[in-house]
Parts: structure tokens; sequence; C-alpha cells
């Protein structure tokens, strides 16, 4: 890249100060960077920024997503409905338990699972439906618990929005360049106590009376005082982000952002993705597609499945917005694509 390396936009990255490293150093000088009060207090807190129920702190997002999967009794010759449009670890996390993972397509407005889409895709046997709020954006929570079936709302690219309080049971990843981060962590919480006893029995595998497959999925105290630290500082990010998308929406005439959008994530319709990636490259802006490759293509589904998840797959690219970029930065990232697309 030669001259343009050292001004070169990244296209996401966490924001992180003093503050981290003063409570990172806390947790070292405690000696308790394994586990201890630094979780506990954590869990607590995350709890009450959410608004509701209780709160396990996990290694990864993944993990929170298997826990809650096995909260709700998902296991084998079960069903799981879960978008095509989102990543990898999410059918994972379904595959992890032994049950089948059913791909639904998603709303081409915005990315979230499509109810209707969904409907036709229950059968018996279905246990749970996975909902990200993609990019940031709430999905349709109340329009899919509506169908009978227990929903997980996964928050892992939403933290910080209204979301996290409808579903049987929430997930958040704090991987490093999530709404908070803190490298790799996550966390689940649900309302109902039997979820949440259940979820707590496996992550407690040690020391226990009985014998059954637990799981090494506890968060270390080193990783909760990090995260303890951004979790104090999420609203201001949100606020950020949503500065920024305003910007955006501003320079490139948009019209005005979605409501409670905490863009995670500021995606535009450009046409063929790898065309405005490279002229953004020559411009110095690292840009991606939000969703490497949608999960039907994966297997031997047919394209015409999945309408919503292919268009948004040809066409959606994400710029940088993260709330540690610099309005210098925002600018020039704003007015390169605007040069693109106009």
């Amino acid at each position: 890249m030669g001259k343009m390396t050292r001004h070169f936009i990244a296209h996401s990255a966490p924001t992180l100060g003093v503050e981290e490293e003063r409570a990172a150093v806390r947790a070292i000088r405690s000696g308790m960077i394994g586990a201890g009060d630094e979780v506990v207090r954590f869990e607590r807190e995350l709890e009450k920024f959410v608004g509701r129920g209780r709160a396990v702190a996990v290694h990864t997002g993944s993990a929170a997503l298997h826990l809650a999967l096995l909260g709700l009794g998902v296991g084998p010759g079960d069903r799981v409905v879960l978008p095509t449009y989102t990543c990898a670890a999410v059918l994972n996390a379904v595959k992890y338990t032994g049950a089948e993972g059913v791909l639904a397509d998603v709303l081409p407005e915005t990315g979230n699972l499509d109810p209707d889409d969904v409907k036709h895709r229950l059968q018996a046997g279905t246990k749970a439906i996975i909902a990200p709020h993609m990019l940031g954006r709430p999905a349709p929570i109340r329009d899919l618990k509506a169908l009978g079936v227990p929903v997980i709302e996964d928050c892992a690219m939403a933290l910080g929005a209204d979301v996290g309080r409808e579903g049987e049971a929430a997930v958040f990843s704090f991987y490093a360049t999530k709404m908070m981060a803190t490298g790799h962590g996550g966390a689940v919480l649900a309302r109902d106590r039997a979820i949440v006893r259940r979820i707590a029995d496996l992550v407690e595998y040690d020391n226990r009376e009985d014998y059954k497959v637990r799981h090494n999925y506890r968060m270390s105290g080193l990783v909760a005082a990090v995260g303890r630290a951004q979790l104090a500082k999420l609203r201001d990010f949100v606020k950020r982000r949503r500065r920024i998308a305003e910007y955006y929406h501003g320079t490139l005439e948009l019209g005005d952002p979605p409501s409670g959008h905490a863009f995670y994530r500021f995606v535009l319709r450009t046409g063929p993705v790898e065309r405005f990636v490279r002229f953004m490259t020559s411009r110095g802006v690292d840009c991606k597609r939000p969703v490497y490759r949608p999960l039907h293509r994966y297997f031997a589904a047919s394209s015409g499945e999945y309408p919503g998840a292919e268009e948004l797959h040809r066409n959606w690219t994400s710029i940088p917005l993260y709330p540690s970029l610099r309005r210098d930065q925002m600018e020039r990232v704003a007015l390169s694509a605007r040069e693109f697309l106009h």
C-alpha cells in the first residue's frame, strides 16, 4: 500500500483507554484473574444495564449461545431456525447441541429475520428461533414470538440499543470489535429461573457430586475487569456511533437514520461489493462485506430460496464506523463513498 499505509483507515477497531488499563492492573494485583468478584460484579452490572434477567458471563459469544440453547432444552433431533444472513458462529452453536439448523431468509430492508419466511419453515420439533439484531438494528422480536416458539435474542451487534428483554434468552459477545470489547468474552441472560439454573449448572463443572457433561466456559476475572470499564462507557459509545451515522446519512443524502439503530455497522447499497471495496481501498479506506457468505451457500440450498440474503450479499458494503473514528477520518470515509456513489 506504500505511502498510504500510515493513513489507512481501518474498517473496525476497539475503543480502549486508561480506564481499561487500570482495570486490568486491578485484576492482576488482586491475584484473582481466573474468577472471583470481578466476574460477579460484571454480571450484576450487565443485568442492570440490560434491565432484565440474570446473567452468566462466559468466555465467548459462541459459548453464550450454546448455553442458551441448552438452557432451552435443545438437543439432538430438535430444530432451530436462524437466519442465513449471519456469521457461521451462530450455526456452529446449534450444531454443538446436535440439533438441526433451519435457515430462514431476511428482510432486504433491514437484514433482520423475515417473520413470514420463518413461519413457513416451522415444523414439529422446532425448539427455538435465534434472532440476531443485525448490524445494530433491533429485530422484530414480538412478531417472531407470536409464532409460538421460544426466541433467543442475539445481541452481539446491538448491546446499547433497546434489546435483550423480550426473548426467552439473550446472548452477547464482547469480541475485540463488538459494541464493547474485552478481546474475547460473552454473556447469556435469561429471566426464567429454571433456565438460569440450568445454565449456571452447566458452567459449574468441577467439585460436583454428580457427573454430566458440563462446560469450562466461565469468563475470567481479567476479562471481566476490562468489561466493567467498557460497560461504563457503552452509552457514550452508542451516542458516538449514532452521531457518526447521522453525519454519514447527511453527507451521503440518505435521509434520516432509522430510529433505535445502534450502528454496530454502517452499510451502504453500493452495487457490486468488490468494485466498491477496490475503490475505497484506493482512497485508503478499508470496507468489507457485513457477512462473509450467507450460510445457505455452504450447502446445497438454492439461492432462489433466500432472495433477501442474496440481494444483501451482492449489494451491501460496510464502511468504517466505531467510537474512536476521528472527525477527519469519518469525513474522508464519507467523501470517498460519495465520490463513488454519485
